[in-house]
């Protein structure tokens, strides 16, 4: 069987895993692999999705960067001329 095994940092798994208390702030080792017997999982729906998502770290990064309208062309336009002249 093939998995995936990574050290992070507990706090990363906050609102996605419920760890026991001794595990909070601490390195644990996650360790992904298939289900062979739930291979085919059932269609989320949009509201399914975000309730599992509430209070998780993604949900917390969600709206930090304004949306303003720009395109990537616009962005891009603006630092080429703000920053044409550190050379």
């Amino acid at each position: 069987m093939e998995a995936v095994r990574q050290v992070i940092d507990s706090s990363l798994l906050s609102g996605i895993i419920q760890l026991p208390q001794r595990f909070h702030n601490k390195k644990v080792e996650v360790i992904v692999s298939l289900d062979e017997e739930k291979a085919d999982l059932p269609a989320l729906t949009i509201n399914e999705i975000d309730a599992m998502m509430k209070g998780s770290i993604t949900e917390t990064l969600t709206g930090i960067i304004p949306q303003s309208g720009k395109t990537l062309n616009d962005y891009r336009a603006e630092r080429l001329t703000k920053y044409d002249c550190a050379n």
